[in-house]
């Protein structure tokens, strides 16, 4: 298959130095081990508790602490309900691509937990950063849209590999009402800071507008379609889409802009529809964003070390790279490639130099 070149990658080194290769699996599995330890002794440990107010539905559920020490969290803190979905979702999903059944371990379905974070009790009914909205401690509660979305994306993707888990298909066929409701709303306009679910209408506030999110709607519709067959979750999807590729700018925000490439090119092949998943790569990559000044993927050295290929931003104090975001690049990217081969050198090389960086 002839290659396209991502141009962005391009400018990332072959062979970027000095290289440290690093077993990523035995890094997952370990970290698993480790955060889901509650006999962990010393400072800050463990970082994992009960949180048995049984909040949308009447059972004990886990918090993870978001951040080593954080003082707004922990079993004793507001009755142990502040923890963020996004911690949680993304622990129990990277545990089970390595081969961890997170239904059963040590006597314990942590999948099941998951569905607290489904905001049924407050009217919003789809996943919430977090289980209530008294919980809210910084970001993403009816304020911040890609905290939404993004975390609705983490539910799918878990839900796919347990596809058996009692009461699951409720909450998806739920979550994909409440987002196709939420894009007839939107319409040919993504230009909102977040969405009020309870109320469906979508708001402005200081946080700027991230037309992003669609690439998110866009999954959560698709695999909707997908798994149930409703053909307006697949109108919904493809307008989502559109209204994202149409974009006169680039208007990458947080972690949405990959996902959008990633279920473009799944769309073209599966549906028939002619996206240039180019416009979503380069997007997510060149550093143009707009709405986010300069947020991309690193193509640098910083002191000696290649740090090409981390995910954050191209231009402030000189550029930075996040982790986490890096992280939420590569589920989407290396996916793509089963759909769209003519990318698998780029998204390959550029995995090298994220992985090492």
């Amino acid at each position: 298959v002839a290659q396209r070149a991502i141009p962005r990658v391009d400018k990332m080194p072959n062979r970027p130095k000095p290289y440290a290769f690093r077993d990523w699996k035995k890094n997952a599995l370990e970290f698993d081990r480790y955060v889901f330890d509650f006999e962990q002794k010393g400072e800050f440990l463990p970082l994992i508790w009960w949180d048995k107010m049984g909040r949308n539905f009447p059972e004990t559920t886990f918090g993870i602490y978001t951040a080593l020490g954080d003082i707004r969290m922990g079993e004793k803190v507001n009755n142990g309900e502040n923890h963020e979905a996004l911690g949680a979702l993304g622990a129990v999903l990277g545990a089970t691509l390595v081969g961890i059944d997170k239904s059963k371990q040590d006597g314990h379905n942590y999948v099941r937990m998951l569905r607290n974070y489904f905001n049924r009790d407050n009217g919003w009914n789809v996943i919430m950063n977090f289980t209530n909205k008294g919980a809210h401690i910084g970001g993403g509660y009816g304020n911040d849209f890609w905290y939404e979305i993004h975390n609705n994306v983490l539910f799918y993707s878990v839900a796919n590999y347990y596809p058996k888990e009692e009461g699951f298909d409720d909450i998806l066929r739920t979550i994909a009402e409440q987002f196709y409701r939420s894009d007839s709303v939107l319409g040919g306009n993504y230009s909102y800071s977040f969405f009020d679910f309870k109320n469906v209408e979508p708001g402005k506030n200081h946080i700027p507008a991230q037309e992003d999110v669609a690439g998110g709607y866009a999954f959560v519709l698709y695999s909707a379609w997908v798994k149930f067959g409703d053909e307006k979750y697949l109108r919904a999807a493809k307008n989502a889409l559109n209204v994202l590729y149409n974009q006169k700018e680039n208007r990458f925000y947080e972690a949405m802009m990959p996902i959008a490439a990633y279920v473009a090119a799944r769309m073209n092949v599966e549906v028939g529809t002619n996206y240039d998943i180019q416009r979503f790569l380069n997007w997510t990559f060149d550093g143009t964003a707009v709405g986010r000044e300069g947020w991309g993927v690193l193509a640098d050295n910083w002191g000696g070390y290649d740090v090409s290929g981390l995910a954050g931003s191209t231009v402030h104090n000189g550029g930075y790279g996040f982790l986490m975001n890096t992280f939420d690049l590569m589920v989407p990217l290396s996916a793509l490639v089963r759909y769209d081969q003519r990318y698998a050198r780029a998204v390959g090389k550029w995995a090298l130099n994220a992985s090492n960086a």
